[in-house]
């Protein structure tokens, strides 16, 4: 009987571990879930697809090809919000790092393929937003000069 009676604790130890775990991993889950909510609200607010959408119809008469990717949506693939987001495939080993991003790409064809970039993502220190790798303020006008300079360089102008 002390055999029995040890597993039946053991029984109970665990299941006491089991649900300490999954109530962290739900809140884990909840605290995600809120960040990503902010990570796309701050996405609107900056306006990143309609000021590259505005220079692709003003400086490339629409010849170019803009594509936002949500690297979180490969999770619920057939959920996305709007046609124009793409999902990314991935496997769930990829570092957390690369789910915690939109990416916004405006590129066209000028002498070859040109593009840029606009990530905006969650790090360890908060968010980021980068132009083509360039890390600038997450802030509107600190896009519109950090998006006019990077068509320049795209261009060598």
């Amino acid at each position: 009987m002390a055999w029995h009676d040890t597993l039946l604790a053991l029984k109970q130890e665990l299941a006491d571990v089991r649900s300490v775990r999954q109530q962290r991993v739900e809140e884990e889950d909840a605290e995600l879930a809120r960040e990503r909510d902010e990570l796309t609200a701050t996405a609107q607010s900056l306006g990143i697809r309609d000021l590259l959408s505005e220079m692709n119809a003003t400086l490339l008469d629409g010849r170019g090809e803009l594509e936002t990717i949500v690297a979180w949506d490969s999770e619920t693939l057939g959920d996305t919000p709007e046609p124009s987001i793409v999902a990314l495939g991935g496997d769930e080993e990829d570092d957390e790092d690369d789910s915690d991003v939109i990416t916004t790409v405006l590129s066209w064809d000028e002498a070859g393929e040109l593009e840029i970039a606009v990530d905006l993502g969650l790090s360890e220190e908060g968010t980021y937003l980068q132009i083509n790798g360039i890390e600038i303020r997450p802030e509107r006008e600190a896009l519109e000069k950090g998006l006019v300079e990077a068509f320049r360089d795209e261009l060598d102008l």
